[in-house]
């Protein structure tokens, strides 16, 4: 049974599963995989037309081998899940060049589920929520026109796949209200790499990377006014380590930690609520300088804040800063000696720190020194030409043209050459505001990096050499200062269109966005709000009154199930004339009606009346057409004569027999 051939119909929802299920993976797949699935598509569509034939068993063999190959050298890098799902869209996108019987349908559709599922581990908007269930009932209905033995209209599986999920509906209302948010019992590591987060070290040029992406990283809603755009400095990372080329804290986030101040000062505070993407580090970015954080955070000296374990899934923050320094961050428990070292090499940028420091003589002179020969020489840009190994005085004397991580690493190079310690900062700079819920969207191309400076009448004190060449950086949202840059969202520029331009498509962008914010931040707190709601609907909140809320809709939805499968069909079977009809759609089909694998079936299909399934199978068996023409006869005349005979029943009866027995004998024949 498992082997029979799909009908027309079940192909095709075959092919159109494979579609709906592949689109929302487009984003993150290797280009090359969509393509194979088309492919595959394509070469199934033309077996079936009977142009080309299915492939031997060693081409299927290569092509196995190839896709697996590929898809291991795409991710060379390490791939995480991605890995994963892209074997799975690119298997079942194989599996369709051989699909021809129920069974091979049934292991494309199961996989088709899970791979759907995977569609949520990289983007869980409502409108991907939407999507889902559009296509969970475009698989049930591929996973019902695989189960139809006769060949039927393309749109009978999925009305019969709605009658289906209907009653599920209020079910999965119930089960979303009553039902526990717990924790996951496993988790997956995603690779989103450099377009999900700061690297947890910096080589100048590395912030770059993350400006291809208008992935979002984190969401704020400041509960009084917000800060200008020029103070939202988001705190995430601090690098006190140099190598001569990259930065880097090899004491990693969670060292020296620090509690909340005891007693905060009542003016100056901003409170806010932060609603973190799923990263996969550790750090949480605060606006400078943190406060007061939730007790599962952890604090360390430097100001930055992290979790215990990596960002993987998306969380809520209540969170307080304040953007004066704090009196714990101006105080120093150590000599400063990882503040203040310099490996060997970039001698001529040493030489030039050392000339300014005799010219100026007094810190502030110094850093005004630096700052104007910043804004007078040097150009802001995402492509800076490439650096060598001594690349702080290369950049400095030579190509003068850079990103952030340039002109943070050449700034803390040479305070660090005069003996002012300093470390590297990195984070997040300014965001966009969305006037339709009122809050902040940070994307990962607001990526910032600067510097911090030890002053011994301010403590650490906050340096932005990006500000010196372009102020307008820090005080303008990122996509309006860099959209004119061909670097700016290189990997999204479809982003890039919605993002930059002012035009009705960046409005509606702004509306989904906010829609998007209100249902992430209404899902996240509803487990604070569920059992008021458990409270208000049920009147008590106790374990018998939550058995009840799941047990009756349950019992409710099952017994109507039942009540409207089987009652229409107890009615009908009870009028003698509609069972003599069924008795002749079986006999009809059961003794080799379906001869070809697309050719129609004898059986009576569902909402056929009687004279025309009566007129259909004459016109297939002629030899029956004698048979044929008097049920139909006998039929309405015993359904909807004014007047019927006592002995029309026995009449149908009769010529049913003699039209299965007529049928009998022509199938044994053409045996």
């Amino acid at each position: 049974m498992n082997d029979k051939p799909l009908s027309r119909t079940a192909l095709l929802w075959q092919l159109l599963t494979v579609i709906a299920v592949t689109l929302p993976h487009l984003s993150h797949l290797p280009v090359w995989v969509p393509f194979l699935v088309l492919f595959t598509l394509s070469f199934r569509f033309m077996v079936y037309s009977g142009r080309w034939s299915f492939p031997k068993w060693w081409i299927k063999g290569l092509l196995v081998l190839m896709a697996g190959g590929s898809v291991l050298a795409s991710y060379k890098a390490g791939g995480g899940i991605s890995v994963t799902v892209a074997l799975l869209i690119a298997g079942f996108g194989l599996k369709m060049v051989e699909i021809n019987s129920r069974r091979d349908s049934t292991v494309v559709l199961y996989v088709a589920y899970i791979v759907l599922s995977t569609a949520f581990l990289f983007d869980q908007s409502v409108a991907m929520a939407l999507y889902v269930i559009v296509v969970i009932s475009i698989v049930t209905s591929a996973l019902l026109s695989s189960h139809i033995d006769r060949d039927t209209s393309f749109l009978e599986p999925f009305k019969r796949c709605v009658i289906m999920l209907i009653p599920a509906l209020p079910l999965m209302i119930v089960m979303f209200i009553g039902m526990p948010r717990l924790g996951p019992m496993w988790e997956v590591g995603l690779d989103k790499a450099a377009k999900t987060g700061l690297s947890d070290s910096m080589s100048p040029g590395d912030i770059t990377q993350l400006t291809r992406s208008a992935e979002a990283a984190f969401s704020v809603r400041f509960i009084s006014a917000p800060p200008a755009q020029s103070q939202l400095y988001w705190r995430s990372i601090v690098l006190n380590d140099f190598d001569g080329r990259r930065w880097f804290n090899q004491d990693g986030l969670v060292a020296s930690k620090r509690r909340n101040d005891p007693a905060p000062q009542a003016t100056g505070q901003l409170k806010y609520e932060m609603i973190l993407e799923a990263s996969q580090r550790n750090y949480v970015p605060v606006l400078d300088y943190v406060s007061k954080w939730p007790s599962d955070l952890m604090a360390s000296k430097d100001g930055t804040l992290s979790s215990a374990n990596p960002q993987t899934a998306r969380n809520q923050y209540q969170l307080t800063s304040r953007l004066e320094l704090p009196v714990s961050l101006r105080s120093v428990d150590d000599n400063f000696s990882r503040e203040l070292y310099l490996p060997e090499g970039n001698r001529k940028a040493r030489d030039l720190a050392k000339l300014w420091w005799d010219e100026t003589g007094s810190y502030e002179g110094f850093i005004q020194k630096v700052e104007r020969y910043f804004h007078d020489r040097f150009r802001y840009s995402l492509s800076p030409p490439p650096l060598g190994k001594n690349s702080v005085s290369e950049f400095l004397l030579d190509t003068q043209e850079g990103f952030c991580g340039h002109f943070a690493s050449a700034t803390a190079f040479m305070l660090r050459a005069v003996g002012v310690p300093a470390r590297i900062v990195t984070g997040y700079q300014g965001g966009e505001l969305n006037p339709y819920e009122e809050y902040f969207l940070i994307r990962q191309y607001d990526a910032h990096a600067w510097v911090e400076a030890w002053l011994p009448s301010q403590g650490w004190t906050r340096l932005d050499p990006t500000a010196w060449v372009a102020p307008e950086r820090v005080e303008a949202p990122a996509d309006e200062i860099l959209s004119n840059d061909t670097s700016f969202l290189k990997d999204s520029p479809f982003a890039a269109w919605g993002i930059a331009n002012n035009s009705v498509f960046a409005q509606l962008r702004l509306r989904i966005e906010a829609f998007n914010y209100g249902w992430h931040r209404w899902v996240l707190n509803y487990h604070h709000q569920q059992k008021g709601i458990l409270e208000l609907l049920l009147g008590s909140y106790s374990i018998l009154s939550i058995a009840m809320f799941f047990l009756i809709p349950f019992i409710v939805v099952i017994t109507l199930t039942v009540f409207l499968i089987y009652w229409p069909k107890r009615t009908v079977h009870n009028n003698p004339a509609n069972k003599l009809i069924i008795r002749l759609s079986e006999g009809l089909s059961r003794d080799g009606g379906l001869i070809g694998a697309f050719e129609p079936s004898l059986e009576r299909m569902q909402g056929e009346t009687v004279s025309r399934y009566c007129l259909r199978v004459s016109t297939m068996r002629p030899e029956l057409k004698v048979y044929l023409d008097q049920i139909s006869a006998l039929y309405v005349n015993h359904q909807y004569a004014t007047v019927v005979g006592g002995d029309e029943i026995n009449q149908l009866s009769k010529v049913v027999t003699e039209c299965i027995s007529a049928h009998r004998k022509g199938f044994k024949k053409r045996a």
